[in-house]
């Protein structure tokens, strides 16, 4: 372990320190070491994982490699695997990618990849890590005339919840095939696209056509529509417009999905539920079920003469299932900056949550930047949260505090605290971690943790995942090049 680690940090340095001087070459490396446990496992043990991209561009070709390796005492977790490989040619009128690619139809609703910056997933049952994208393992060409485009795209999507240890027969079982074209004309656009699905349950084929565009210069939309050819109860829509005016800014969503989860799950439906930054809302967020699901989400925002910032969501998502499920929640935050320049953000949230059989819950909190000097500010953030599960009352808090020095030096203690029956049989749960990072150049940063950290879902543009309870120290070192 100890050695290959070493060898890890060794290539990180010789491609830093060897590559600077061939303006073609450009890479980047992210390791990441762990000793500790999560609360299913009996020992504290540890783990590297490192993730190593190297490019090379020459004049209209690109070329890229992807190795992820990751270790530990247990053998048959262990993996050392290209999980990613390409040769792509761009033109004024033609894209060409072979190998792997991302590619996404519309707004996702016929297929979506992916890749979340920074984000390592473990599954609870594989207890092996792999870095979070989803991509497509083929080939993509695309046609770019003045007012029409079109590509085709045939492959094979990832399904990330199987690890690299996993044979590509497995992580990759649906092949596709499609095309999207679509025509500008006078500020609209029109979209039109098949896609083939084939797997070990058969095939089956889709189409899906769009429409968008500016009605004003303070109103502009789009819709999209899907249906599975073969099955006309399958079906997805989603549509929103959006309106600016002055110091007001309004957007309207609306979605419609049944039975419409494609093979593996490689479309992503838009979810039309706000993405909070704040760590318990983030937590508690709905997660789209394409099988069945209609709403809509309406966010509106109001800049006051002072520049302070009033934001106001309301979403309301339907599930009929065995029996009907609702999901409603809403959402208040005021920003704003005193005339010292400290920052401050104060929400409120309430929602209803059948799936997770939470009634009445309220979430609130507070963020503070208090600025100390030019260079340096103290950072806090409280929030607590109450929601009735079975008549029983739950309450989730958190508390960070937080030090930034030039945007070079940042700490953080970050406190939390429950009584879900749900994480423990205890009266009340703690967790209590510590976050240190050190930008040391624009190339290099270090990021340490130690402690306890809180599992759950987290969503980052759109995509959730699940997190799992973590107790140990992390190291983290991330190199661009």
């Amino acid at each position: 372990m100890k050695n290959r680690i070493i060898s890890f940090a060794v290539l990180m340095l010789f491609l830093c320190c060897t590559t600077r001087g061939f303006a073609q070459f450009y890479g980047s490396n992210l390791l990441e070491t762990q000793y500790g446990k999560l609360p299913s496992d009996a020992i504290n043990f540890g783990t590297a994982y490192d993730r190593a991209l190297l490019g090379y561009t020459y004049n209209r070709f690109t070329a890229g490699v992807t190795l992820e390796q990751y270790y530990t005492r247990y053998e048959e977790r262990n993996y050392t695997k290209i999980t990613q490989y390409s040769l792509k040619y761009n033109s004024d009128i033609l894209d060409v990618s072979l190998g792997n690619f991302n590619e996404t139809i519309g707004r996702g609703i016929l297929l979506r990849s992916f890749e979340i910056p920074g984000a390592i997933l473990e599954d609870q049952g594989y207890r092996s890590r792999n870095y979070f994208f989803r991509d497509v393992q083929g080939i993509s060409a695309k046609l770019k005339l003045k007012d029409f485009t079109t590509k085709v795209i045939w492959g094979k999507p990832l399904n990330n919840v199987f690890p690299p240890n996993q044979d590509n027969s497995v992580r990759r079982i649906d092949e596709i095939k499609a095309i999207y074209s679509d025509y500008t004309f006078k500020k609209q656009t029109l979209g039109a696209s098949f896609l083939s699905l084939n797997n070990d349950k058969g095939n089956s084929n889709y189409t899906m056509l769009s429409l968008s565009g500016v009605i004003s210069p303070k109103i502009n939309y789009y819709t999209e529509i899907a249906n599975d050819i073969d099955n006309a109860s399958s079906h997805a829509y989603y549509g929103n417009i959006n309106f600016t005016f002055a110091n007001i800014g309004i957007t309207a969503e609306v979605k419609d999905y049944n039975n419409f989860l494609l093979g593996s799950g490689f479309n992503e439906v838009p979810a039309l539920i706000k993405e909070h930054s704040y760590r318990l809302l983030n937590r508690s967020t709905h997660v789209v079920q394409p099988i069945n699901e209609s709403g809509y989400q309406i966010e509106a925002y109001y800049t006051f003469p002072d520049a302070s910032v009033l934001t106001v969501n309301n979403a309301i998502s339907k599930n009929a299932l065995n029996k009907d499920f609702i999901f409603q929640e809403y959402f208040a935050e005021y920003s704003f900056s005193t005339a010292s320049h400290h920052d401050f953000k104060l929400f409120v949230d309430y929602a209803e949550d059948p799936f997770k059989d939470q009634s009445n819950r309220i979430s609130s909190g507070i963020y503070v930047d208090w600025k100390t000097s030019e260079k340096s500010s103290l950072r806090t953030e409280y929030e607590f949260q109450h929601f009735n599960r079975g008549g029983i009352n739950v309450q989730n808090q958190v508390l960070t505090l937080g030090y930034a020095f030039k945007s070079k030096w940042i700490f953080s203690l970050v406190s939390e605290l429950s009584n879900d029956p749900f994480l423990t049989d205890k009266t009340w749960k703690t967790w209590f971690g510590s976050n240190l990072k050190y930008q040391i150049n624009n190339e290099n940063s270090l990021q340490l943790f130690a402690g306890q950290r809180r599992g759950g879902p987290a969503c980052n543009a759109g995509i959730c995942y699940e997190v799992l309870d973590y107790k140990g120290v992390e190291l983290r070192w991330t190199t661009r090049f």
